[in-house]
């Protein structure tokens, strides 16, 4: 089966208009360059990418405290 799925790129990531079924296999081909994102979307994806680098630092911050109680 073969879909078209449009999207844009954000901070070099594909960002897909609509979910992909989990792992779908795909193909991105670039048929234009930088679109204007309208922003009420900018403003949701700027705040999943804060909370991305949020998660980021609580799971280094627990593998680090991981390490120390693995050591004791």
């Amino acid at each position: 089966m073969s879909i078209t799925v449009a999207g844009f790129v954000k901070d070099g990531v594909v960002v897909p208009n609509v979910p992909l079924p989990e792992g779908a296999f795909v193909e991105v081909r670039v048929i234009s360059g930088p679109i204007e994102v309208p922003p009420e979307l900018q403003s949701e994806l700027d705040a999943w990418q804060q909370a991305g680098a949020e998660a980021l630092v609580l799971v280094e911050r627990l593998a680090r405290e991981g390490e120390v109680d693995d050591k004791r």
